[in-house]
């Protein structure tokens, strides 16, 4: 996607949020503002991710952002600017170019994220390596009652804005691994497949970007324009390891058509085929429908071959209004997880106890990739348990982590291992903190030039304490860390955007106490979903606010490269 477009694009629904969310336009527009203001300050493009991810959340104010951005990018196309320096804007006719600015560098997020790759051991991207993006070829608007045809699996290239299909011209190269069967599973509300929804690839030497046609057919709809998508989701071995969308317009009448030209591009991760590290036993993928409040889910698992008809769950209000609801009307925990429970989707539930009894008698596993933030699936209530023993949380029932999905960042899927040999601990009080004394952590003042400094360098652990300021000024995209435990509630995806590997925070404030516990059992080699696990039903008062985002598998090595 063209960042600018993406920028003009959400500063119209910004200026539009009243009309388009009424009484939860506030949310967003709090939300939206510190990323709109970081314009001209931050690289363009993660930033347009940033922004791509945050709208995607509110379905009306997506659905006018995907129509906003078509126009504006069809403005941009129309216009012919003068020819610009590589890097530099082009100017409108007749106005002179200005002067050079001084070059300032990478930007803050360009810089954490490269220097997360560094300790994580990645390359940076260049070079002649394979890498595959989503295909999804199709057509910008359609009929209901026609069939589209739709070319999903892999190409070598993102998705233009406009012009050729994905990838062409790019050389392809050779595919280096061991031949890998891709499943890419579609989730397309308004329409159906009649030959099903989910397509497996053989990647290898001979194909290394394959791809087949899966056909959709548009369902009758009240509406004489309606703006739908077309998500795939790619496994490899019930692992997910990439996710793409497009969008599209259907029409109620062949008249119509014509007015949706320009196929819009694809948004989503890279796809990644080996070296993807073990999957979790279940991992559910939560995808926002065409509706506020309609989610659709699907499964996979190593263990079966699930459905591939994707499951709605309605909420009967927006995502963040239910979030919301359910925190301020809940009178426990576990009144809270049984409200949650109600609406997630009878398959989940068939498919964990399915698996549980399949890897019996050790714990079952379970990731969490959603589009929405604000509902903690994780605290959803078994009306059966796997465990009399423990508390029917699903998250003290199973080791669970959860990611977010959508945007190009964080990338699929979660990493398994994280190095653990330096701490940095971001603490204001007057006596030493007890992580400096046990592990030799660093000291870093909750003082934002500080914390940026020792980015500068960043450690393998970042832990900030209670009482520190600095996560409230990181959440607006000015902070990262290849693993990050906050003591106080704060805005985790901005650190899974810049690269952390892994994140916990909880949900409301709780005392202190848990961090020495769970440093000495995660350091000690056991996986970081399991130990919250284990605290969450040793100190139930306190360690069910504790929320994961990472893979259930996730283990802090020390003296040992991570992988």
């Amino acid at each position: 996607m063209d960042p600018v477009v993406v920028m003009r694009a959400a500063h119209t629904v910004r200026d539009e949020l009243d009309h388009l969310l009424g009484g939860a336009s506030g949310e967003l527009r709090e939300r939206l503002d510190p990323l709109l203001a970081e314009e001209g300050e931050q690289d363009p493009g993660p930033l347009a991710d940033a922004v791509v991810m945050l709208i995607a959340q509110y379905g009306p104010a997506w659905e006018r952002f995907t129509q906003v951005r078509h126009l504006n990018g069809q403005a941009a196309a129309e216009d012919q600017p003068a020819p610009a320096p590589p890097g530099q804007a082009p100017l409108p006719p007749g106005q002179a170019p200005l002067p050079p600015e001084p070059d300032r560098g990478p930007s803050l997020l360009n810089r954490l994220t490269g220097a997360f790759r560094r300790r994580r051991g990645q390359p940076d991207p260049g070079g002649p390596e394979w890498e595959a993006f989503p295909l999804i070829e199709a057509p910008g608007e359609v009929v209901t009652g026609w069939s589209a045809e739709v070319e999903v699996g892999l190409c070598p290239a993102p998705s233009p804005e406009s012009g050729g299909p994905p990838g062409s011209g790019e050389r392809q190269v050779p595919f280096p691994h061991e031949p890998a069967d891709l499943d890419i599973q579609l989730i397309a509300e308004g329409f159906e497949a009649p030959g099903g929804w989910r397509v497996r690839l053989r990647v290898d030497g001979a194909s290394p970007y394959p791809k087949a046609t899966v056909r959709l057919v548009a369902l009758p709809q009240d509406q004489p324009v309606t703006a739908r998508q077309i998500q795939a989701v790619h496994a490899v071995r019930g692992q997910v390891t990439g996710f793409g969308v497009r969008a599209l317009a259907v029409l109620d009448s062949p008249g119509m058509l014509g007015r949706e030209v320009v196929a819009q591009p694809v948004a989503g991760t890279r796809v990644r085929v080996a070296d993807a590290g073990g999957p979790a036993d279940v991992t559910a993928v939560i995808v926002h429908g065409d509706q506020p409040g309609r989610l659709w889910w699907t499964y996979q698992s190593p263990h079966f071959t699930t459905p591939d008809q994707a499951e709605t769950c309605d909420l009967g209000m927006r995502t963040s209004e239910f979030g919301r609801h359910v925190a301020e009307q809940a009178q426990s925990v576990e009144d809270m997880g049984r409200q949650i429970a109600a609406k997630m989707p009878r398959g989940f539930w068939e498919l964990l106890h399915a698996v549980a009894g399949r890897v019996a008698p050790r714990r079952p596993s379970v990731l969490i990739l959603s589009q929405e933030p604000h509902i903690p699936w994780e605290l959803a209530t078994l009306e059966q348990p796997l465990n009399p023993a423990v508390p029917a949380l699903l998250n003290c029932q199973t080791a669970t982590g959860r990611w977010p999905l959508g945007g190009r960042r964080p990338e699929l899927p979660p990493p398994t291992r994280a190095r653990g040999d330096s701490m940095a601990v971001v603490y204001g009080g007057a006596e030493a903190h007890p992580l400096i004394t046990a592990y030799g952590a660093t000291r870093v003042t909750p003082v934002l030039g500080d914390v940026l400094a020792m980015l500068g360098d960043p450690p393998d652990v970042i832990h900030f304490a209670s009482g520190s300021s600095a996560p409230e000024a990181l959440g607006r995209g000015m902070a990262g860390g290849p693993f990050v435990f906050l003591e106080e509630p704060g805005d985790c995806q901005a650190f899974l955007l810049a690269g952390a590997s892994g994140v916990v925070a909880p949900l409301w404030p709780v005392a202190d106490g848990l961090a020495p516990e769970f440093y000495r059992r995660c350091l000690g080699g056991e996986p970081v979903a399991e130990v919250l696990r284990s605290l969450r039903c040793q100190v139930p008062a306190t360690g069910a606010a504790y929320q994961f985002f990472g893979h259930p598998s996730l283990i802090l090595s020390r003296g040992h490269s991570a992988a």
